[in-house]
C-alpha cells in the first residue's frame, strides 16, 4: 500500500500561516508610504479560493483535535514511510507542493485525525473484510515482457505455448536490458499495488503459479512508450499464501486481516462522498457556524443553510 496524503497543497501552508495570525492588526511591513498589517492582508485575500480552503481546513483541524488524538510517534512513523516511498524525489515533492517538512507533518497529522473520524463513522465490517480477503491477491512474483507491437506479443505467447522458455523470450524481445539480468522478473506486488497498470494486476491475479497469459494484456499508454499502448506478457513465478503476514507501510509485519482493514480504510480516505459525510457529521456535532459571510462558500458542502 502506498501512503497517500489527502488535501495536500498550498492551502495547507496558508492555513498554517493564518493559524499564527493574531486578531489584532499586527504590522508586517513599514514604509514612508504607510504600514501593511495582517488585517489588510487578510482583507485582500479573504475571498480567494486558497484562503477559503485554509479557513475550512483550520476549522476541521480544530474539531478533529478536540475529538481525537494522534501521537507524535504515529506522525513520525508515517513521515518515515512517506520518505521511504518518495526516495530521492522527497524534496522535489515538497517543493512541488510548496511545503516544508513541518507543513508536511501537520498534514500527516490532519490525515491521521480524519482517518480516525472516518473509521469511527464507517467501521470495516466482518462481511467487508471477508469480501476483501476473497478478492485479495497476495504478494506475487512474475516474469514480464512488454512490447508496443501487438503481433509480436502474440508471437511470444505462441512460442511459449510451443515450449519456449520465458527466459529465452526475455533475452530475445525485452528492450529493457535490466530485465535481461533478472530474466524479466518484477519486484513482488499484491492486488493493491499502484506501481503497475490495473490491467496487469488483474491479469496476474487470474493466473496460477507456473502459468502465463493466453493473450497479451493491453496496458494504458505511458510516456516511456511515446503515447502507444503496451502489450504485456506475464508469467507467475511464485505467490505467497493468504495466511502469511504482510509488511505494511510502516515496515512492520502484520496479519493479512489487519493489512486488508488498513487498505479498506485508506480507500475510504480517498472517497469524496465518505469525506463529505464525515465532515458534515463532525461539524454538526461541534455546532460549527460561519460568522463571517465571506466564508460561507467554503462550508457550503458541509453545513446546512441555517448554520452557514
Amino acid at each position: 500500500m502506498k501512503y497517500r496524503l489527502v488535501g495536500i497543497g498550498a492551502s495547507l501552508a496558508l492555513a498554517v500561516i493564518l493559524s499564527g495570525c493574531q486578531a489584532k492588526a499586527n504590522t508586517l511591513v513599514k514604509s514612508d508610504a504607510g504600514s501593511v498589517t495582517q488585517t489588510e492582508v487578510f482583507k485582500q485575500i479573504e475571498d480567494q479560493a486558497p484562503t477559503q480552503q485554509a479557513v475550512q481546513e483550520l476549522t476541521l483541524n480544530k474539531v478533529l483535535n478536540q475529538r481525537y488524538h494522534v501521537s507524535q510517534a504515529a506522525v513520525t512513523a508515517k513521515l518515515k514511510a512517506f520518505k521511504r516511498q518518495a526516495g530521492a524525489n522527497y524534496h522535489a515533492i515538497l517543493a512541488r507542493n510548496q511545503l516544508t517538512e513541518a507543513h508536511l507533518k501537520t498534514q500527516i497529522k490532519a490525515n491521521l485525525l480524519l482517518e480516525k473520524a472516518i473509521t469511527a463513522k464507517y467501521p470495516v465490517t466482518k462481511a467487508q473484510l471477508k469480501k476483501a480477503r476473497t478478492a485479495y491477491m497476495p504478494m506475487t512474483t512474475v516474469q514480464h515482457i512488454a512490447t508496443t507491437n501487438e503481433k509480436q506479443a502474440q508471437k511470444i505467447i505462441a512460442d511459449l505455448d510451443a515450449g519456449a522458455s520465458f527466459d529465452s523470450q526475455v533475452k530475445k524481445y525485452a528492450h529493457n536490458r535490466q530485465l535481461h539480468t533478472t530474466a524479466g522478473r518484477l519486484a513482488p506486488f499484491d492486488s493493491y499495488t499502484q506501481a503497475l497498470a490495473p490491467a496487469v494486476v488483474q491479469a496476474t491475479a487470474k493466473l496460477q503459479v507456473g502459468h502465463h497469459v493466453t493473450k497479451p494484456v493491453k496496458a494504458v499508454a505511458t510516456t516511456d512508450t511515446e503515447g502507444q499502448p503496451t502489450y504485456e506478457i506475464i508469467k507467475v513465478i511464485s505467490r505467497q499464501s493468504k495466511a502469511a503476514t504482510v509488511t505494511n507501510d510502516d515496515g512492520k509485519r502484520v496479519t493479512v486481516a489487519n493489512y486488508l482493514r488498513a487498505q479498506l480504510q485508506q480507500q475510504r480516505m480517498t472517497d469524496k462522498q465518505v469525506q463529505v459525510a464525515t465532515i458534515r457529521s463532525l461539524f454538526k456535532t461541534a455546532h460549527v457556524k460561519v460568522v463571517d459571510t465571506h466564508f460561507v462558500p467554503a462550508f457550503s458542502n458541509y453545513l446546512t443553510a441555517k448554520n452557514a
